[in-house]
């Protein structure tokens, strides 16, 4: 019984923390099911989101979040990260990280209690077009990436 509830839990502590994992999908191993996920065996990154209705399957995201179905955890392999990827993700953490920021500035700045993504972007905007280091291009392209937002 001892034995049976420690692979339950090592089971459970598993599950858990397979969501947020990089995997990419490789095939099943002989006499495994397969989830037939047609993005198996290309290396693309997928992120693990939650377990999906299948047993011992997950569901996953593209990088850009676009759902990508299901599969089962022995077709997971990790993600293999080099300094090129922690790179781009550090980068990628420091950038939201700074809008973050810049809407905490914009709120202490305004006085305003609850913050409002409109009224943030046209504040942005005016605060861009006042930088006179700025030239009228840089400034276009920072305002476009801003309507993007």
């Amino acid at each position: 019984m001892k034995q049976f509830l420690k692979q339950l839990f090592n089971k459970k502590q598993k599950s858990k923390t397979m969501v947020g994992k990089k995997v990419k999908l490789v095939s099943a191993p002989s006499g495994k099911l397969s989830s037939r996920n047609g993005f198996i065996g290309t290396g693309r990154e997928f992120t693990v989101i939650s377990p999906s209705g299948q047993s011992n399957s997950w569901n996953i995201v593209d990088q850009f979040g676009n759902a990508q179905g299901w599969a089962y955890e022995w077709e997971m392999e990790g993600f293999k990260l080099g300094i090129k990827e922690l790179e781009k993700e550090l980068s990628e953490a420091q950038t939201k990280l700074n809008n973050i920021q810049f809407k905490i500035d914009w709120l202490t700045e305004t006085g305003s209690d609850e913050f409002s993504e409109d009224e943030f972007k046209v504040y942005q905007t005016l605060k861009l077009l006042e930088d006179e280091k700025l030239s009228r291009l840089e400034k276009s392209k920072l305002i476009a990436e801003l309507i993007k937002k």
